[in-house]
């Protein structure tokens, strides 16, 4: 009896801990400056405004600092794969809304300034949440990445969202969740949304032993050149509307 009484409460205790925060971070939008001594976050936010008053755009790259260290418009003060981007974004208008250090929540809170409205772009690419895997559980990660989707589609009702999984790291924080169970929480709560379409492309980053490829980071998070270059050429599909 004691036996049974005791898994109960254990598998009552593992299901209510899978639950989301009744109030996630990553729902409530907000401005940061974390990266403040590399870029200047809200004069970015202004010259990603000022794209729009130009004309709309093909694709819209949305997220963090994988993105924003890319390459493309705005400019970045840092520029990993300037040659893997020209040759992906080839014949396409495009516009780079990555942020060095954000999380959802800051991504969010540019959505709602109007970052996307005036750029209308038949494409949003959404890499977004990696540093979010410190402070947020997996459950709120995909809550936070689910609300931006549809915040994002109450503008754009007709814009195909391309939201990718969270890429693999070789950093050794300890992180409270992490890319694969973050991972396989959007592939199930993305399933069946209309015009958003998940893809996990963690495999770009292994070797055919599926050991994590250090030599395609340059510190562990951030793709250098070789490692956006594989990246670019899992991305094809994506951009060929």
């Amino acid at each position: 009896m004691h036996r049974v009484f005791i898994l109960f409460f254990l598998s009552t205790f593992s299901v209510m801990a899978q639950k989301a925060s009744p109030v996630a971070t990553t729902l409530t939008p907000v401005t940061q400056d974390r990266d403040k001594a590399i870029y200047d976050w809200q004069k970015r936010h202004l010259a990603a405004m000022e794209m729009g008053k130009t004309a709309p755009v093909d694709v819209v790259m949305l997220g963090d600092s994988i993105w924003h260290y890319w390459a493309g418009e705005p400019k970045a003060p840092i520029v990993r794969g300037l040659k893997p981007w020209d040759e992906l974004f080839q014949g396409k208008t495009v516009a780079n809304l990555g942020f060095g250090w954000d999380r959802i929540e800051n991504a969010l809170w540019r959505v709602n300034q109007g970052e996307l409205s005036a750029l209308k772009p038949k494409t949003l690419i959404l890499l977004i949440g990696t540093n979010n895997l410190e402070f947020n559980t997996a459950l709120d990660i995909r809550a936070g990445i689910v609300n931006l989707c549809q915040t994002i589609h109450k503008q754009l009702p007709e814009c195909h969202i391309q939201v990718l999984g969270l890429l693999p790291r070789t950093l050794p924080e300890k992180l409270i969740s992490r890319p694969v169970e973050v991972n396989a929480e959007l592939h199930q709560a993305l399933a069946g949304m209309e015009r958003v379409h998940f893809h996990d492309l963690s495999k770009v980053f292994y070797d055919e032993e599926g050991k994590l490829d250090a030599k395609l980071f340059s510190d562990g998070l951030h793709p250098n050149e070789e490692g956006y270059t594989r990246l670019a050429k899992a991305m094809r599909l994506l951009v060929a509307h």
